[in-house]
């Protein structure tokens, strides 16, 4: 979904842009939906609050870590060398994910 935002440029279509952030936003939404519903089948019950509170306190501190990555890419004037830079980065840390997954199965 992410190599979309490499394929947009300054003459890219609104309608394109506006898929694009819908076609990246609806497995986020899905993704936060998914990850507390697993939470509470695997939590042990004497523990779901505060795992709860893990799950939210690390979602803000991933929505924060989201920011300060946006905000370093997308500076005044950045234009679409901001986008695909911040693209890229975003890739590079979805690929390091996967990889840390495949060596872990327990994660």
């Amino acid at each position: 979904m992410t190599v979309l935002l490499l394929t947009l440029h300054s003459g890219t279509a609104l309608w394109l842009l506006v898929g694009a952030a819908v076609i990246n936003g609806i497995p986020q939404g899905l993704n936060n939906l998914a990850n507390q519903n697993a939470l509470y089948h695997q939590a042990e019950p004497e523990r779901i609050g505060s795992s709860a509170g893990l799950i939210r306190t690390f979602s803000y501190v991933g929505a924060i870590g989201s920011a300060a990555v946006s905000g370093a890419f997308l500076t005044p004037g950045s234009g679409v060398a901001g986008l695909h830079n911040l693209a890229a980065f975003m890739l590079t840390a979805a690929a390091l994910c996967l990889v840390l997954a495949v060596i872990d199965r327990s994660l």
